[in-house]
């Protein structure tokens, strides 16, 4: 009985050690797995810090780029001033605030006078240092006067501050004595001319609009005046502004409305009085009277609208000369093309889509362009004055002898008329060595085959010398101002009187 009870609880502690064992190695495996897992865990906790903080750089970055961005969207590149529209938005916002009494919100707009010139001497490079030591003087002096710089584009920069009356003057003198100061360029001494246009809230509106027009006009008025560098924006301004606003709708609406016609100035041939060739002009006739070209042709070419209304003239000037042409008696009509033109892109093209419209043939239309075409490049003028010929369209030089022209430019361009300037033609009679000179050009004109056309002949004096020296294609008042087409008819055409070409 005793053993049986032995056995027994030698079998329970047996089965009460497994249990402890099992339990004990439950226990291990639970605390491995817990180990494991807690590793698990501090890796991917490690992980996810290393994700954010990756993430955190990134968006460093992005947010450093954004604002490199921003930064560069408000500034000028190459000089590193504000651009236009940042100094606009900056103008909204401060002409809201009202300075102390006895000072006034001021805008001053600085144009640097011939840098084109300046241009071309020091190259595109030299140029742009100007622009940047330019930049650099107005950012030094608006940091000293609590003002504000920004290059507006192209050579034109402006400066907004506040200042008295008085002192805005002062401000504007300092300024361009700074700006003038001369500038080592490329090795080259260079001189910038300015001029300042300026105004204030004393006398415009505070609005960004008025404050620029009368800046604009004030400016304006300076190179007009040619003398003076530096003008304020007074109250007798005012109904020059609003007459110039005006003329600007009229100008517009006169384009759109082809109100602007083409008249025509005779170029007779004192050997062939049976032809006679013409200049197209563009003339503007309105109620209340005619309006100048040296108004209306500068402020279409400002507004943008000059190589419309050129074209505009050329196709209906094409279209009133075709009968001339049937009739035998319109020998060639001559076109003005401003240089400026001549280096668009565009300009062929343009040019061809024009001569297709035309109804008149290529070789009866006649280019004139200024001796300015030198300046700006002369291979590239040649290229594209060749490409001109080749279309069957002559070539005019006009204005010559008004002081670029030389005989390397007169021999490498196509030309197939020279037209001596008015100025020479006025001396005829008073001055020998320019009498000399006219016939030298009529002699070596007619050795090259290169037609010869004197401009501004008024007198009957001025005819008999020029005719004398051989120039027998003439224009000017003495054989009749610029007519409209209806007068061009009745006094040229069959029923027209041949005497008017003075023979």
């Amino acid at each position: 009985m005793k053993a049986d009870i032995s056995k027994d609880n030698s079998d329970d502690a047996r089965l009460l050690l497994k249990k402890i064992e099992q339990e004990r190695n439950a226990r291990l495996s639970a605390e491995r797995a817990l180990e494991d897992k807690s590793r698990e865990l501090l890796e991917a906790s490690r992980q996810l810090e290393e994700t954010k903080y990756e993430l955190d750089q990134q968006m460093e970055t992005l947010r450093s780029e954004r604002d490199r961005v921003l930064t560069l969207s408000r500034l000028d590149l190459l000089t590193r001033l504000i651009n236009r529209a940042t100094f606009v938005s900056h103008l909204e916002e401060v002409l809201k605030t009202n300075p102390h009494d006895g000072y006034y919100h001021w805008l001053f707009l600085i144009d640097l006078r011939g840098f084109k010139k300046i241009n071309s001497l020091v190259g595109q490079h030299g140029g742009d240092l100007v622009l940047k030591e330019v930049g650099r003087r107005l950012q030094e002096a608006a940091f000293a006067s609590n003002s504000l710089a920004a290059r507006l584009g192209g050579n034109e920069f402006a400066i907004s501050t506040v200042l008295s009356t008085r002192d805005a003057a002062n401000f504007a003198d300092f300024l361009r004595s700074i700006l003038e100061a001369s500038m080592n360029i490329l090795g080259r001494r260079v001189i910038m001319d300015v001029n300042i246009g300026a105004a204030g809230t004393n006398i415009a509106e505070a609005t960004v609009e008025s404050l620029r027009g009368a800046a604009d006009f004030a400016l304006l008025k300076c190179r007009k005046t040619g003398s003076s560098r530096v003008c304020l924006f007074d109250p007798s301004m005012q109904d020059e502004i609003v007459e110039k606003l005006d003329l600007e709708v009229r100008l517009r609406q006169a384009i759109r409305d082809k109100q602007i016609e083409p008249w025509f100035q005779p170029i007779v041939d004192s050997s062939r009085p049976d032809r006679v060739s013409f200049e197209v002009l563009a003339r503007w006739s309105r109620p209340d009277g005619m309006i100048s070209p040296g108004t209306f042709i500068p402020l279409a070419t400002k507004l943008g609208f000059r190589r419309r209304l050129d074209a505009d003239l050329f196709l209906t000037a094409s279209e009133l000369a075709l009968p001339w042409i049937e009739e035998g008696w319109l020998k060639d009509l001559s076109f003005n093309v401003p240089p400026s033109d001549l280096f668009l892109p565009s300009f062929l093209s343009d040019l061809d889509a024009l001569l297709e419209e035309s109804p008149i043939p290529n070789d009866r239309i006649v280019m004139e362009i200024t001796e300015a075409v030198f300046i700006e490049d002369l291979e590239a003028a040649r290229e594209k004055l060749e490409a001109i010929k080749a279309r069957g369209v002559r070539i005019a030089l006009d204005d010559f002898g008004t002081g670029y022209s030389n005989l390397r430019s007169m021999i490498a361009l196509p030309f197939s008329k020279i037209k001596l300037d008015r100025s020479l033609i006025a001396e005829l009679e008073s001055n020998d060595r320019v009498t000399m000179l006219v016939s030298a050009v009529t002699q070596w004109a007619r050795a090259v085959n290169i037609g010869l056309v004197a401009e501004g002949v008024e007198n009957e004096a001025q005819f008999t010398v020029l005719k004398a020296l051989g120039c027998s294609n003439l224009q000017g008042y003495y054989f009749g101002h610029a007519l409209p087409a209806q007068e061009v008819w009745a006094r040229y055409g069959r029923q027209g009187d041949k005497e008017a070409l003075r023979a």
